[in-house]
């Protein structure tokens, strides 16, 4: 019987995560509330694994797709794109989630994760019921409400509604922190551990 003999043996099956990250750039995110929310997507981009899927949505009045939904193994790419993202207009946060939700449901992956960054109050008319048809679709969404001017019961309501959490943050340089442990428990959660023959 010879020696048998498995590189593969080392390396751990990756979970598979659909990660989108939902940005406010409202005119009030101008400044180090703006480059901290980049700087927290992009530590967000490094602590996935290349094969995780990540998209990046920014929104003022109307969202934009600055990263499409992609492997995460693009860095360079995807972080030349968040780059790009510049403070203009209001704050309508229904339309981008409802991008979101567009998106993710097309997408393969075990978990599906949005996280929600916004410093400021939008109409909130319709993001429940939205929030509630992503969990029905496997979908989870967390919010992350920055500084003092922001409404803390609309973001509970959609952490709580979409099962995920609601962070408060009171200094912009706690962002990348934030989205860092976030999508830490992202991967983790969807680690697949069962019996198999």
């Amino acid at each position: 019987i010879l020696p048998v003999r498995m590189d593969n043996e080392k390396k751990k099956e990756m979970p598979s995560v659909d990660l989108a990250v939902v940005i406010d750039r409202s005119g009030s995110m101008a400044g180090t509330a703006m480059e901290m929310a980049k700087a927290a997507a992009k530590a967000t981009v490094e602590t996935l694994s290349p094969d995780d899927l990540i998209e990046v949505i920014a929104f003022d009045s109307t969202p934009q797709r600055f990263v499409k939904l992609q492997p995460a193994r693009n860095r360079t790419r995807i972080n030349a794109d968040i780059s790009r993202i510049q403070p203009n207009g209001g704050t309508e946060i229904f339309a981008a989630l409802d991008a979101a939700f567009q998106d993710m449901t097309v997408a393969q992956a075990r978990r599906k994760h949005v996280i929600l960054l916004t410093d400021g109050r939008a109409p909130p008319g319709g993001i429940k019921d939205l929030v509630s048809s992503m969990v029905a679709e496997q979908m989870t969404v967390s919010s992350v409400g920055l500084g003092a001017d922001l409404d803390e019961g609309l973001l509970r309501t959609i952490a709580e509604t979409g099962g995920g959490r609601f962070h408060a943050v009171a200094d912009a340089n706690n962002l990348p922190k934030v989205f860092t442990k976030e999508t830490e428990l992202i991967t983790r959660a969807a680690a697949v551990e069962e019996y198999f023959e």
